[in-house]
């Protein structure tokens, strides 16, 4: 996973959906966001709770990559295992809205889609804007109305996951 070698700024993320620890491990594993993501993650989770766990302020404190992983291990198994499912979903989303929200500055975002698309092991969801994918729409008269529906249906995905990530 992450082909594409992309790593989604915390701010970036904060910015777009609510984490877990669980979250965190999921994009640490997958190269997703910096190890420095869970030190972030660390300070916010003290600014917002009353008692933070030991664990979450000596993670807070951490100089090494190595503690980090410490860390997050022992955060992770304290608490109920989230669905990996979620993290994916929180994911794959960000990634996608990372490329639509950068697409000016790539060469080829509907490449990079399909990249994502392998990476995530072919997520039925955004297959109406994999490019290589068959519509079951009609078809239209030129390439650049199809440009323009590929990105449409994108755009469509990502208010829809937006949505359903708030729940």
């Amino acid at each position: 996973m992450n082909t594409l070698h992309i790593s989604l700024p915390y701010d970036y993320v904060v910015s777009h959906v609510s984490l877990t620890w669980s979250d965190i491990l999921f994009a640490l594993q997958h190269d997703l966001m910096a190890k420095n993501a869970a030190v972030k993650y660390a300070y916010d989770v003290i600014e917002k709770e009353e008692k933070p766990t030991q664990t979450v302020l000596a993670l807070a404190w951490v100089n090494n990559e190595e503690e980090i992983d410490f860390y997050l291990n022992e955060l992770t198994n304290k608490i109920v295992e989230q669905e990996d499912n979620t993290s994916q979903e929180k994911f794959l989303y960000l990634l996608l809205n990372w490329i639509f929200e950068h697409k000016e500055q790539c060469s080829d975002p509907f490449q990079m889609v399909e990249i994502i698309y392998a990476d995530f092991d072919y997520p039925e969801e955004i297959s109406n804007f994999v490019r290589y994918m068959p519509s079951s729409e009609h078809r239209l008269n030129s390439v650049e109305e199809s440009i323009k529906r590929i990105f449409n249906n994108w755009a469509i995905y990502l208010k829809a996951a937006e949505i359903n990530l708030l729940k």
